[in-house]
């Protein structure tokens, strides 16, 4: 089977990020901003932005998926990652319209700049289609063999709350 064109895909996302968009169902939520959590020998991310929907979804169980890459092209320039943290928003249409997807957080670990999107989906088969699609537009940009993702059939609360960088526990490592 081929895989659907990634400009099909994107101009599908787009035009239901349209009806989400008029409907109100999608929005930039900020409860989570500045949240670190620790992902083991992955590192530990900040979350930066984070975008809900709240668009009908279908019945399936809801799954985790996690993904990290670190961008070739803006290297270890500081105001690139800043101009690049701002401007990944302009690629919100090209995915929040996907069929499944609920929540993302977009973070970055600022001792690797590597970043990472851990995300809410509903139904495994979604979250495959979207990120087979995502990881053939990050590999050409990324350093080789930084591209990486799981799909995890988990709730995303329990998930989160599992790789919360709990501050007190940092702060007696440091001690």
């Amino acid at each position: 089977m081929t895989a659907p064109s990634i400009p099909l895909l994107a101009l599908r996302s787009a035009r239901r990020f349209a009806w989400l968009c008029l409907g109100g169902s999608l929005r930039l939520r900020r409860a989570r901003l500045g949240t670190a959590y620790d992902l083991g020998s992955r590192g530990t991310y900040i979350v930066f932005r984070e975008t809900v929907s709240s668009g009908r979804t279908a019945g399936e169980p809801p799954v985790v998926l996690v993904v990290g890459f670190r961008l070739r092209v803006i290297g270890d320039s500081p105001p690139a990652h800043r101009l690049f943290q701002r401007c990944c928003i302009l690629t919100t249409p090209f995915w929040s319209g996907f069929a499944g997807f609920r929540v993302k957080l977009w973070m970055v670990d600022p001792d690797t700049e590597n970043y990472l999107g851990i995300y809410e989906w509903r139904g495994c088969e979604q979250a495959q289609v979207y990120v087979d699609a995502l990881v053939r537009v990050l590999r050409p940009l990324s350093v080789p063999g930084s591209v990486w993702y799981e799909i995890r059939a988990e709730p995303f609360e329990p998930f989160l709350s599992g790789h919360l960088r709990r501050q007190s526990a940092a702060r007696s490592t440091a001690a």
